[in-house]
């Protein structure tokens, strides 16, 4: 098969992960980078001196390129649904970076569009795909761990006043909305991924704008029950100096998990035994410690989940498939998202 042919917009943070995958997927032959654009050119000019590809001055040229076949959106979360729209349109698929969207409803108008154009559509949560993860997920499936009784996620990181003035979208409503949705999207995703959805919001306490000056919140504490009857607790934060590994731990009938920076298994416990399935489903300190600097330093990202991510989005593509994490998937944690926003009265989403 041809390698798929990449546009990447936006060039800030998180890019350069998707740059060095790009690298690596280059060297299967499945994939090559095309382009690059951004807002700021001369960010785009350094993004492609390192890692390839020519600067488009704008998305609407991107789209317009008959060399590129998919593009990825590393653009404000609340930027991406209409860029997907925009993308389908243009006939590209579409990799958006978490979340697909601030708001559920331009997800379901971008996936609307996408299936109208026949075009793969896809998220990126790449904790998923980490082995710890996969053991704890498939302890699950088999029943190895009974009946999940609590589910519980912990995002307690640290933003500084300066990562949020380092861009004006930053804590906006409207363009990143608050802790829930930019740091803490992976926590309510493996909540969901590992208990299932969620059937009532019984409790959310949220405070915008909490010691930063930023409009969306900074703080929460939720309280969830989920359609299986379990119970759950979110509790999160960018306020904790100097930021605590990300957590989410299942409590079941038979067993029980916890699972750090969704990276890392520092407690796996079943009544029967229930084993690895690789020698890649270990604690990895090296992983852990890398993991742990995500709380403090946005930019502390690791590699391998992405690029598993990746690599399965541009396969889908070859292979006119969904991905695994399809547009519909990554939507599961947009919609509790948009509900915990309702039941705290924050940020207009009624």
């Amino acid at each position: 098969m041809e390698p798929v042919r990449i546009g990447i917009v936006g060039c800030g943070t998180i890019a350069p992960t998707h740059g060095n995958v790009l690298h690596r997927l280059e060297q299967e032959g499945l994939a090559r980078l095309v382009a690059a654009t951004d807002l700021l050119r001369e960010r785009a000019e350094a993004f492609t001196q390192k890692y390839g590809g020519v600067v488009v001055d704008s998305y609407e040229a991107m789209l317009a390129r008959t060399d590129i076949d998919s593009v990825t959106l590393c653009t404000p979360s609340g930027l991406h649904g209409t860029m997907a729209i925009q993308a389908a349109a243009a006939g590209k698929h579409v990799l958006s970076e978490k979340p697909l969207d601030v708001r559920v409803d331009r997800i379901d108008q971008a996936i609307a569009a996408t299936k109208k154009a026949g075009v793969v559509y896809g998220g990126i949560f790449n904790t998923r795909f980490a082995p710890a993860a996969q053991k704890v997920k498939r302890a699950i499936e088999t029943g190895a761990l009974g009946d999940i009784v609590l589910a519980c996620a912990e995002t307690k990181w640290y933003r500084s006043q300066a990562y949020y003035d380092s861009g004006d979208w930053r804590g906006t409503w409207d363009l990143d909305a608050g802790v829930f949705c930019n740091q803490g999207i992976h926590g309510l995703d493996k909540l969901l991924w590992l208990a299932g959805d969620v059937e009532e919001i019984v409790s959310a306490t949220l405070r915008p704008g909490l010691a930063r000056s930023v409009e969306a919140e900074t703080l929460g504490v939720v309280t969830v029950r989920f359609r299986s009857g379990a119970l759950g607790t979110i509790a999160m934060t960018t306020l904790s100096y100097d930021g605590l590994p990300e957590r989410v731990d299942i409590s079941g009938t038979k067993g029980s998990a916890i699972l750090i920076n969704g990276e890392t298994l520092t407690h796996f416990v079943t009544e029967e035994p229930f084993e690895a399935s690789s020698p890649l489903e270990v604690e990895d300190e090296a992983a852990a410690a890398a993991g742990a600097a995500i709380a403090k330093d946005p930019a502390a990202l690791l590699g391998q989940g992405h690029y598993s991510n990746i690599r399965d989005f541009v396969c889908a593509v070859q292979e006119k498939r969904e991905p695994l994490i399809s547009g519909p998937e990554a939507r599961r944690a947009v919609d509790l998202l948009n509900m915990i926003y309702r039941k705290a009265g924050v940020g207009n989403f009624a």
